[in-house]
């Protein structure tokens, strides 16, 4: 039985439905569940910890749920960006337009951030797999946004196997520590090309984590910041935010093509192929031996198991 608490919420049936246009299961990497009103920090749950989604009423059942990764507050255009159409919409316009809408019944203002609760794997069930969940599960009627249960007691325990039975095992890139990936579990799309499963919440996660600047020049503008891979993406488990960096483009761009690496005590170094293939680099040499800002929280700096990896796999 899990023991970690879980908080069950009133979901949009609109941003539900978008997910889930058929009666059939579904599962989504990643999605925002956006509180239109609520500005206040969200501090229910834990990374990796359960968010489950309840259709009000008539229907007055969760009818999914996903995996609480982060709170971050945006701006409607930032959170496109992010996540598109994992924003519960086909377009940016009328994305913008619902949230339009809740916010003149709201009295808010058009132009205010919006409150994102980024879940992971989220999973939309069938209707025949919808829980009821009313009075006799201590929901009450004037609950407007969301309450925590215990998972282990009372009413939460009706809640155990449907988290059991279709997520028994625990999002990797939520778990506490990163470990180097021995097996390749990136998805396959049609094109046929590799898809990058939860990179919005790994931006995000890395962006907070780094205060929103370049971990070697400090710079602060987000269209030119990017969450690096230390060991190269091989699967969810690859966005822990120990195997990554928030980079400049541009040298995102060459600490991907080996002509950066970061030592495992942080230090930035510049391959003399740099110089020897391009005749050039002048700005980049500058950098050379230029201690990273990484975050201060010992989960979230750069793990040296992959540094090493990309060191001695990457570097040319």
């Amino acid at each position: 039985m899990l023991t970690s608490p879980a908080v069950v919420a009133n979901t949009d049936q609109r941003w539900f439905e978008h997910f889930r246009p058929t009666d059939e299961l579904r599962f989504v990497d990643e999605v925002n569940f956006w509180r239109p009103a609520a500005q206040s920090e969200f501090r229910a749950l834990l990374p990796g910890q359960p968010f489950f989604f309840r259709l009000k009423s008539p229907m007055n059942a969760i009818a999914g749920f996903g995996f609480f990764a982060l709170s971050r507050t945006m701006s409607v255009s930032m959170a496109w960006d992010a996540f598109g159409e994992k924003n519960g919409d086909p377009t940016q316009e009328r994305f913008a337009r619902r949230l339009l809408e809740y916010r003149k019944r709201l009295d808010r203002s058009p132009d205010a951030a919006l409150t994102c609760l980024v879940l992971r794997d989220a999973v939309f069930l069938p209707q025949a797999r919808w829980v009821s969940w009313g009075m006799s599960e201590q929901w009450s009627a004037n609950i407007v946004s969301y309450k925590v249960y215990d998972l282990a007691a009372q009413a939460g325990q009706a809640l155990d196997p449907l988290v059991r039975s279709l997520h028994p095992l625990p999002v990797p890139d939520l778990e506490p520590n990163f470990s180097l990936l021995t097996t390749d579990a990136r998805t396959v799309v049609e094109v046929p090309q590799f898809q990058r499963e939860g990179q919005g919440t790994f931006r995000l996660r890395l962006l907070g984590a780094y205060h929103g600047q370049c971990a070697v020049t400090g710079e602060h503008a987000l269209p030119v910041l990017e969450a690096a891979h230390i060991q190269r993406y091989l699967g969810p488990g690859s966005n822990h935010p120990q195997n990554g960096l928030i980079l400049r483009s541009d040298l995102h761009r060459l600490y991907d093509a080996g002509y950066l690496a970061v030592t495992p005590d942080l230090r930035l170094e510049v391959s003399s192929r740099l110089r020897e293939e391009f005749s050039n680099g002048k700005a980049y040499y500058a950098m050379a031996g230029r201690t990273l800002r990484v975050p201060a929280n010992e989960g979230e700096r750069p793990s040296p198991a992959a540094l090493r990896w990309h060191a001695d796999n990457v570097f040319r």
